[in-house]
């Protein structure tokens, strides 16, 4: 009896249901008021409604009015309606155009309502053309997500320096891709300028601000979703002009969105009067790229001491000349010595540590720097570092091989270390092997280089044969204290059928002083390059069974390597261009393109 109670129970219980698919459908707008599109909007509120309940996300960010508003209106959400207040009075006879971006979600399974756009007019016309496209970083062409695009209409005073210090007259966001596009737009040429706005302005007013701009002008397009239709004109010799959005090409008749034309405002006139007005489709396919000035001032960026045992002195431009100099006696123990980086925009001095507690430094580059300062040499660590007992640190050690074990033809096995090296002492433990067979007491290397930072195997080497050494620790003593790890390589002398070569013929492109053609890696890091003047063949060898990449760099101002913009002396960043396909190199194989590459 108490079992069939229990079961009767258990049958009684209500259960939720479960499965069925789930939904993917975004939040669909049922009304509108005013309706989309209106004319004549002299109100203060618009209500946007929805076929569900929604979310408003981070409305301040996403939403973007144009042209943008003295005062941000309020904007909230009311169960699945949502409400636009304005706080100013509206100017006349224009165009705005609310974009959503990515604010609005439905509520349960946040389906978004991606960019949806609310446009209307003051006047008694909607504006409706478009600029569209796409933007990304200067130099490796990625995605700029978040940054603003402003259109300064061609017809406004002192149109270069409007970004610097007036609001645009259109604004719109980059998305995740790094698109754009701004809507309802009046039919003129406009300048494109993009922004990532650090302090909110909406002004170019920072030298950290990047920008992205274009060196001439854009006019609106028609959009690329309702191309103007096409009305054949040839039989009579009168057509019919509608609000001016009429265009003559080719004897035909271009009309831009029809339903919107209203019948009384079309008159007659002669066919041979018609403007032969074409919009360029580019302004929907734009492409700008973003870059940070700059400042051209030769300044001392940092002087400091990184390391124990190094003082660095970094300058922003290359300064081949600048001199640093101490007034002070140095004693032999001290052992300095100055390098200069490969550009020269970097000078660092390596001493022996303790030997001296602080030491006057002079810094001299012509007229613009004149520092002189006083420097601890008492290297401070960081207070995790402080309180752990830190080891001794190791000299870092690199070679040449390539691919880990191959030699190529004509090199000497070189080590490169971390820092100058003051002392070497090959021990007797010391291994040279030829076919797996071990020698002491050969293994022999010398300095390449003044300053010590390279040594040289040298000990003979032969085609069709195996080698390898083992070095013990503490043989190369840098000039800090710091030695060596155990150092091990295996190597041979690379052979034909273990590499390959890529050779093709660069055409430069006129007017251009130099090209720096680069390969690089997949994931675009820099492996070597070559610059050229003229239409050359560029062969890059002995490369590894891998893919690569091409890139060339249009040097236009021929300091060897990529250079930026800069936006108040309108230049653009030097353009890269990528060549149109990966190459994959194969162990004996060789990749000669015969197709000359026209930059």
């Amino acid at each position: 009896m108490l079992l069939t109670a229990f079961l009767a129970q258990r049958c009684a219980n209500a259960v939720a249901p479960t499965g069925g698919p789930q939904d993917t459908t975004p939040p669909v707008v049922v009304e509108a008021v005013p309706e989309n599109h209106s004319i004549n909007f002299i109100g203060k509120k618009i209500e946007i409604t929805f076929d569900e309940y929604v979310t408003l996300e981070n409305a301040n960010q996403n939403v973007m009015i144009s042209p943008p508003l003295s005062e941000k209106p309020d904007i909230k959400l009311k169960n699945k309606t949502v409400i636009i207040k304005f706080k100013e009075t509206l100017a006349s006879n224009t165009t705005y155009t609310i974009n959503f971006g990515a604010a609005i979600k439905d509520l349960h399974e946040g389906n978004q309502f991606k960019d949806y756009v609310y446009s209307f007019s003051t006047g008694d016309h909607i504006d409706t053309l478009q600029i569209a496209g796409k933007l990304l970083t200067a130099e490796d062409k990625k995605p700029v997500e978040g940054a603003y695009v402003s259109l300064y209409a061609a017809d406004r005073d002192n149109l270069d320096s409007l970004p610097l210090s007036t609001k645009p007259n259109y604004i719109t966001k980059t998305d995740k891709e790094g698109h754009f596009r701004l809507n309802g737009l009046a039919d003129k040429r406009y300048l494109v300028f993009a922004l990532k706005d650090v302090n909110s302005n909406l002004f170019f007013d920072l030298p950290n601000e990047e920008v992205a701009f274009l060196d001439s002008l854009v006019p609106a397009s028609y959009p690329q979703t309702s191309r103007p239709q096409v009305v054949d004109t040839m039989a009579t010799d009168s057509i019919l002009l509608i609000n001016d959005s009429l265009l003559l090409f080719n004897d035909s008749l271009l009309i831009n969105d029809t339903a919107q034309l209203r019948p009384d405002s079309a008159i007659i006139i002669q066919k041979d009067t018609v403007p032969q007005r074409i919009f360029d489709q580019n302004a929907l396919n734009l492409t700008l790229y973003m870059f940070t000035e700059v400042d051209s001032t030769q300044v001392l960026l940092e002087k400091k001491l990184v390391e124990e045992g190094l003082l660095r002195f970094v300058f922003r431009h290359p300064a081949k000349e600048a001199v640093v100099m101490t007034p002070e006696m140095l004693p032999d123990t001290f052992n300095l010595v100055s390098l200069h980086s490969p550009d020269h925009d970097t000078i660092r001095w390596y001493f022996t540590p303790n030997v001296k507690d602080s030491l006057w430094v002079h810094v001299k580059h012509d007229t613009l720097i004149n520092d002189s300062s006083r420097y601890s040499l008492k290297f401070k660590e960081s207070g995790g570092n402080r309180r752990r007992k830190r080891e001794p640190e190791k000299l870092k050690v690199k070679n040449n091989l390539v691919g880990q074990t191959g030699l190529i033809p004509g090199q000497y096995l070189t080590l490169v270390f971390s820092e100058p090296i003051v002392d070497y002492q090959m021990r007797d433990s010391a291994v040279f092997k030829r076919d797996s067979i071990a020698h002491y007491n050969e293994l022999a290397f010398e300095k390449v280089d003044e300053e010590g930072l390279e040594y040289r195997l040298v000990n003979p080497i032969a085609v069709d044969t195996n080698y390898g050494f083992e070095i013990p620790d503490s043989v190369f003593f840098g000039i800090r204290g710091r030695t060596n790890e155990r150092i091990k390589a295996d190597f041979h002398i690379l052979k034909d059928d273990e590499y390959g070569n890529i050779y093709i013929t660069v055409v430069p492109p006129e007017g251009i002083r130099q090209v720096i053609v680069q390969l690089t890696n997949e994931s675009g890091k820099v492996l070597k390059q070559e610059t050229i003047t003229k239409r050359q063949e560029v062969m890059f060898d002995y490369l590894m069974p891998a893919k690569y990449k091409l890139r060339a760099i249009l040097d236009a101002d021929g300091n060897g390597k990529w250079s930026t913009g800069n936006y108040h002396w309108r230049t653009l960043p030097e353009t890269i261009i990528d060549y149109k396909d990966p190459l994959e190199i194969k162990a004996g194989w060789d990749i000669d393109l015969d197709e000359a590459w026209e930059l």
